[in-house]
């Protein structure tokens, strides 16, 4: 093998204008597939970060009397059955159709209000992008996180007050007043009409009994449970109460379960609220697998098809190889050297040069695009780079290009000596 090292290396030497164009083609085409990844996962990866803000976790555990209502003293009903570390806290989720914010006289409409325990959520709230301000503190006051968006609307900054009309449960209007705590960056679905304020103060004002709620929320010490993990804990809450099957999409359950006459509870997983934009998700992963694909495509077609020409117009070197007893093995074993050598080159600096375009993409902000929020961190697409793809990339054109080389250059090492030495290039 050292021999076939050594002629291998000597021969890129020497051709390396006729192999230049192939090392560009596999620079190009795997440093491009990996910056697709890293930033499709980036933007994923913010999708989920910010779902698992507005759901409260990796999981809700809802249902019981009246559809969503449950008492507080669940929540230690089903703490035996998770993790130690298991951070669970009630929510209060309310709708907010007839709601709305005022400052001096500017009014803004609210989509959702949620209502939350900020003492056991103090993690989850820690990873806002806040402005200004921030949940410090909020436990147990009228203090209210609002979107950068909805601050801007009302000219607001943190500690103003603001008034925060509704219609309660009898549908007469009540208004309470609240002070700006924070203002977060977010102007996405799950951001810019959703606003945070202590569960307590949310209930009173809507006429909702504090002892209650209609969320229980469970962030995991590990993260998205496993699908084994997930049957587990459903099994499990079967032994104490009434459970709906687990659902691939929570309005399954709000169709078939909510207000069925045994009031069944449903442990929802955070994919299973998002089947709503799901199909973005799914498009999103089409076209990066489809752009993979063709560049992979490209780079095993260049390769092999350069390679045919280039054993081609060396047939009378191999014939000599061949008239001096080298055997066809080590002839495959040196041009196949070749290619695992531009391979190897090519591959990793494909990587550096993914490494540097999703640092230079995430120095610009993307807030312009509507809609587009929902995978941004403060704007900006943050690409995460692994490793992991990188060997998964590099395997695959490894694997498909050594395979298509030797395809390619078979007729010509197959040629016997005489044949070889007698073809003119």
């Amino acid at each position: 093998m050292t021999d076939e090292l050594k002629m291998g290396l000597r021969s890129l030497l020497y051709r390396r204008k006729q192999y230049l164009s192939l090392f560009l083609v596999c620079f190009f085409g795997v440093g491009v597939s990996l910056f697709c990844l890293y930033s499709v996962n980036g933007m994923l990866s913010a999708l989920e970060d910010k779902a698992r803000i507005y759901y409260g976790g990796d999981l809700q555990f809802i249902g019981g009397s009246g559809g969503m209502d449950q008492p507080l003293e669940n929540i230690e009903a089903i703490r035996e059955f998770f993790p130690e570390n298991t951070i669970i806290a009630e929510r209060f989720d309310f709708d907010a159709d007839y709601a709305a914010f005022y400052y001096e006289g500017t009014g803004v409409r609210q989509r959702v209000i949620k209502g939350v325990n900020f003492e056991k959520e103090k993690k989850l709230f820690a990873n806002f992008n806040y402005i200004e301000g921030s949940a410090d503190g909020i436990y147990g006051t009228n203090g209210v996180l609002l979107s950068e968006p909805i601050a801007q609307m009302l000219e607001v900054h943190a500690g103003d007050e603001i008034t925060f009309m509704l219609r309660n449960n009898r549908w007469q209007i009540n208004t309470i007043p609240l002070v700006v705590k924070g203002i977060f960056r977010d102007s996405s679905l799950f951001g810019m009409y959703t606003s945070y304020m202590d569960r307590e103060v949310l209930s009173k004002a809507y006429g909702f009994p504090v002892n209650l709620c209609n969320r229980i929320c469970l962030m995991l010490p590990e993260g998205k449970p496993s699908a084994k993990e997930l049957e587990a804990y459903q099994n499990a809450l079967s032994q104490k109460f009434e459970m709906y099957p687990l659902v691939e999409d929570k309005q399954e359950f709000y169709n078939k379960g909510l207000y069925a006459s045994n009031h069944p509870h449903a442990l929802i997983k955070l994919s299973a609220n998002l089947q709503e934009i799901q199909i973005i998700i799914d498009a999103m992963k089409a076209i990066v697998a489809f752009v993979i694909v063709m560049l992979l495509i490209i780079i095993v077609t260049g390769v092999s098809s350069t390679f045919r020409v280039i054993a081609m117009k060396r047939i009378n070197e191999i014939g000599i190889y061949k008239a001096i007893g080298m055997k066809r093995m080590k002839i495959y074993g040196m041009l196949l050297t070749e290619t695992l050598l531009l391979i190897v080159g090519g591959c990793i600096a494909g990587f550096l040069f993914s490494c540097l375009i999703t640092g230079i993409v995430g120095l610009f902000n993307f807030s312009f695009i509507p809609a587009f929020d929902i995978f941004l961190i403060n704007g900006k697409i943050k690409g995460i780079i692994s490793f992991v793809y990188f060997i998964g990339i590099f395997v695959i054109v490894l694997v498909t290009t050594l395979a298509a080389v030797m395809f390619a250059v078979k007729k010509s090492v197959s040629v016997t000596p005489c044949e070889a030495l007698a073809v003119t290039e």
